[in-house]
């Protein structure tokens, strides 16, 4: 009886009070039947007699009369001892216990502090009071917690409410801390109706507490849908705000520079970029930066950002040793502090590895490309080697940051094989034509019905390209692909200045019927008649660029060169960028968003099981030490081998990771690895109450919960307050009793009235 009493009244102590109130009435009722003694005389007997005629009716209008007053009294109870009614359920006659599933939402814009609080600390309070009010009523309430970005593991599932319960909450809760990462409300959501509909039995509420970000919800339709799912499984929804106001918020989204080619004493230009999500215009924006946590005796200045927008810096940074660097660039904190810092890691080496392949021995193409990309090794930081095509065959690849193949007429098959793994492992690869290709071996050996090194099969012999009708029009036309973004405008006095004369068109045929279906070729460049130039495609991880003319002004039988590329300022330009381009499929030093797992497969006959991994200094830097699994894997040639397998999924901070791999020789191999805020969590534009009801419907089981509004949580988790009701049902009540009463009551006629 006392859980059943517990689960219905917010005030249950005062219903056995109130009951014994009930009895004031029928008290009342006997008093008056016995308060007069019977006196007989004759005209009392014929009263009495006239009486007994009606004494049926009389007696029923009283009883009636009582019952309105035992009435009133159990109302009047009802209101103090705060009813609560579900008529969905009928729960009140049920007795059944409730179950309370909270999902409390730790993403990266949990972390919005106000004052001396936070989202995440209002969602914690939340969940204390909800917890300390289930204790009021013993034996009726179980919990269990769902935390966001661990929503296949509960914190806490299906536990009484209690004093235990409560202790062992309030530790959890004190050691949790709010995580930096994006995460999806529906999976919290999925998590939670499978606990519910395990739990058919019961009075179920979910209580989904939230900063409700209009991202979540104008992007992720999916969250609403299953709100309202639940809503039709009988589920009372509460939806928990727990920031009061938008707040205004600076972020740093982008650091990122050609990370891959940095090396010792050149200049590496980075760009750092900043996003004003608030809605008033941001002065006088600082960003520091940081070199293997020293800073640089700079800072990066943004005069204004407009709210909304989002505008970039470049900046140049040099290292004066090969080694691994660590990079951050940070900002004054402001609402959410997660995204006022980006980290980016950096292996930097004495020069980069390029080679190139001329297919003509005795022609100079190479000379070209060679003084394009390093005049100098120390102004540019390449190194490039000249080989014949026998090389490929006789050493190994993987040493190279790109590879060019000039003019090549054919290759032998193990070196098409070599390439073809040098490019799928992230490696490289330029093609530029000339009169020395064989089409035939192009088509056949390397185009491979568009699974190969080559992008698309070529014509039968190279074209001249037709004379210009005027001066203004331009043999070479590019498109906005980020190799040509420094040419990007209308004026391109240097790309304007570039002859081709001759060049090799690719198969008629194919660009009819099958250019428009090949997946991952995109033509980057045209000539002036509208034929391809320049083309990319992929090839596993890597990237190819192929050219239709030679790299140098390679002269033609009528002793006019094919192109003049090669002569002309933009031809370095476009070899430099190149470069950047080509190596960045190649490497893992660029930044990944935290969360992310750091997954290792390791050769087993260079490296052994042991794997070290140093956190960022912002999380303590404790160290973390890993065994890998070995394990029998087959790489896209079909080949078996043995690798050691592990998974490390620790990256929830923000920062710079070290990892040190112990080689079978003793030596050790480190590596970075970057992780940063997501920047979609920096938007923290709030959904309004409005909003998230048009979102959702007007169910009366989904309520919204206004941040810093505790009032609901008494009494409110097992269904709804009737107050309103039973305060119109006791004022109907008082007046029937009273227009009984006065009907039954004796009221004699005034003197003046009688004569």
């Amino acid at each position: 009886m006392e859980a059943w009493l517990t689960q219905h009244f917010v005030n249950s102590a005062l219903v056995y009070t109130g009951a014994a109130m009930v009895a004031a009435p029928i008290i009342i009722h006997l008093i008056n039947r016995f308060q007069y003694k019977r006196v007989h005389f004759a005209a009392m007997e014929f009263l009495l007699q006239s009486q007994q005629t009606n004494q049926r009716r009389v007696l029923l209008e009283q009883l009636l009369l009582l019952l309105l007053r035992i009435l009133v009294i159990i109302c009047l109870l009802m209101l103090i001892a705060r009813l609560i009614l579900d008529p969905n359920q009928l729960s009140m006659f049920h007795g059944a216990k409730s179950h309370h599933v909270i999902v409390l939402d730790d993403s990266g814009s949990m972390q919005n502090v106000w004052g001396e609080q936070s989202a995440f600390d209002e969602g914690l309070q939340v969940i204390r009071k909800i917890a300390a009010e289930g204790t009021n009523r013993p034996n009726t309430e179980k919990m269990s917690l769902i935390i966001l970005s661990r929503a296949d593991a509960p914190l806490f599932l299906q536990r009484d409410i209690n004093e235990e319960l409560i202790n062992e909450l309030d530790a959890k809760l004190t050691n949790l801390t709010c995580s930096h990462q994006s995460l999806d409300l529906n999976q919290g959501l999925e998590a939670a109706a499978e606990l519910l509909n395990e739990d058919r039995a019961v009075i179920k509420t979910l209580h989904l507490i939230s900063d409700f970000r209009k991202s979540d919800w104008q992007e992720k339709k999916g969250v609403a849908d299953t709100i309202k799912k639940l809503s039709k499984s009988d589920t009372a929804i509460n939806l928990v705000k727990t920031v009061p106001d938008s707040q205004p918020n600076l972020a740093i989204t982008e650091l990122s520079g050609a990370t891959e080619v940095a090396s010792v004493d050149v200049p590496l230009r980075l760009r750092v970029s900043i996003k004003n999500f608030g809605d008033q215009v941001a002065q006088d924006v600082r960003v520091a930066a940081f070199v293997d946590h020293n800073k640089l005796p700079m800072s990066i200045v943004f005069d204004k950002i407009e709210a909304g927008s989002e505008i970039s810096q470049d900046f140049d940074v040099v290292f004066n040793k090969p080694d691994l660097h660590e990079i951050n660039v940070s900002l004054t904190n402001d609402a959410l502090g997660g995204d006022n810092a980006r980290f980016l890691a950096v292996n930097v080496k004495p020069s980069n590895p390029v080679l190139i392949i001329d297919g003509n021995p005795s022609g100079n193409e190479w000379m070209y490309i060679q003084t394009a990309i390093a005049p100098d090794a120390s102004t540019t930081g390449f190194a490039p080697s000249v080989e014949s095509v026998d090389y490929l065959r006789r050493h190994p690849l993987s040493q190279f940051k790109n590879i060019y193949l000039l003019n090549v007429a054919e290759l032998p098959l193990d070196a098409v094989a070599a390439l073809e793994t040098f490019v799928a492992d992230g490696g490289g690869l330029i093609w530029f034509a000339g009169p020395s290709i064989q089409p035939a071996f192009y088509n056949d050996k390397l185009y491979k019905n568009g699974k190969g090194l080559f992008p698309a099969p070529l014509e039968v012999s190279p074209r001249d390209l037709p004379a210009r009708e005027t001066n203004t029009t331009v043999d070479m036309q590019v498109s906005d692909h980020p190799l040509f973004s420094v040419f990007a405008g209308q004026d391109n006095p240097l790309i304007e200045a570039v002859t081709i004369s001759k060049y090799f068109p690719l198969s008629q045929k194919w660009l009819q019927t099958e250019a428009q279906n090949a997946s991952g070729v995109n033509i980057i460049a045209t000539l002036r008649n509208q034929a391809p130039f320049i083309i990319e495609h992929r090839l596993g991880k890597g990237r190819i660029i192929t050219c239709l003319t030679t790299a140098g002004p390679v002269m033609t039988n009528e002793g006019e060169p094919w192109n003049s590329w090669a002569l002309n300022p933009s031809f370095i330009v476009f070899q430099l960028e190149l470069q950047k381009y080509l190596v960045q499929s190649r490497s893992h030093d660029q930044a990944e968003i935290v969360g992310q797992p750091i997954a290792f497969s390791l050769d087993a006959a260079s490296f052994s099981d042991e794997i070290e991994i140093q956190t960022p200094i912002s999380q303590g830097e404790r160290t973390v030490r890993l065994k890998a699994t070995p394990e029998q894997t087959t790489d896209a040639s079909g080949n078996d081998s043995l690798n050691l397998m592990t998974v490390f999924r620790e990256t929830d901070q923000p920062g710079v990771y070290s990892v040190q791999l112990k080689r079978q020789d003793q030596t050790v191999e480190s590596q970075m690895y970057a992780f940063n805020f997501p920047v979609s969590e920096s938007n923290l534009a709030l959904a309004s109450s409005d909003e998230l009801r048009n979102e959702m419907g007007n169910s009366p089981l989904i309520q919204i919960q206004e941040p810093g509004e505790f009032q609901w949580i008494q009494g409110q988790e097992a269904g709804r307050e009737i107050t309103n009701s039973i305060l119109v049902i006791l004022f109907l009540l008082l007046i029937c009793e009273q227009l009984l009463a006065y009907r039954l009551s004796y009221h004699p006629k005034l003197a003046g009235a009688a004569a």
